[in-house]
């Protein structure tokens, strides 16, 4: 699905990211449109999990500016950034384990959107139907799988009805057959309507949803653009490949 508005839904503009003397992200410019899927890959240490905080609102920035349909998020917590409509999972699932699967949606309803029980009732049956999830709605989280709680932090995500959706690395320790399952559900999101950014170390499975390509380094921006273009580029093949440029 093509992006529906030339302005960008999510923005970040020259945002540094520092740790006393430690500097993790240099002026990163990132953008993504309405109804994009985007994909952020790099070598481990890239900053790609920083920037996801840094735009989730889970540490302040130290310098810059990040967007979210036009409003200003200086200053926002992460709670109140999900209440806007950005959404993030982590790369190791985070799900109340002493919960069904339901009231882990359930729940995320309630906080993410602020919604009465009877909305999130309504709205955790809707996401447990879309990510498939529905007949395993009364199952203990405690014994779920890790394809079932990858997919349920998912669908916990999509219970706060975000307009932006990042995932980290969801792809993970799955097999193949299983990896294929939540891309299908990835790319249903998008197509949809979801707009989704996506960091992945799986490239063959980002390359099945994504339609640009971020590529960072040493916590900056090398290259963006048409995936295959982006890794065509020689500074991403060395950074990212370990091949050298001609």
């Amino acid at each position: 699905m093509s992006a529906n508005s030339s302005e960008p839904i999510l923005r970040a503009v020259g945002v540094n990211k520092s740790y006393g003397a430690l500097k993790v992200l240099h002026g990163v410019d990132f953008h993504v449109l309405q109804g994009e899927a985007v994909g952020i890959v790099g070598p481990n240490g890239a900053g790609k999990t920083t920037l996801f905080g840094a735009l989730a609102g889970s540490f302040p920035i130290t310098s810059g500016t990040i967007h979210l349909q036009g409003a200003d998020l200086g200053g926002t917590s992460a709670a109140e950034r999900c209440r806007m409509g950005l959404a993030r999972t982590y790369q190791v699932p985070r799900p109340f384990l002493g919960m069904t699967v339901f009231e882990n949606v359930y729940v995320s309803a309630m906080s993410g959107m602020g919604a009465n029980s009877a909305r999130a009732t309504q709205k955790a049956a809707e996401v447990l139907e879309m990510s498939g999830m529905m007949p395993l709605a009364n199952r203990p989280t405690a014994a779920l799988g890790l394809l079932d709680r990858k997919r349920l932090e998912v669908a916990r995500a999509l219970a706060t009805g975000p307009s932006v959706i990042l995932l980290d690395e969801i792809g993970g320790g799955l097999t193949e057959a299983e990896l294929t399952e939540l891309v299908d559900l990835i790319r249903a999101l998008q197509s949809g309507g979801m707009t989704v950014v996506w960091i992945e170390h799986i490239l063959h499975a980002l390359l099945r949803v994504v339609t640009r390509l971020v590529c960072m380094a040493e916590g900056r921006v090398l290259a963006q653009g048409d995936p295959r273009e982006v890794m065509a580029h020689p500074e991403v093949q060395a950074a990212y490949l370990g091949s050298s440029p001609e």
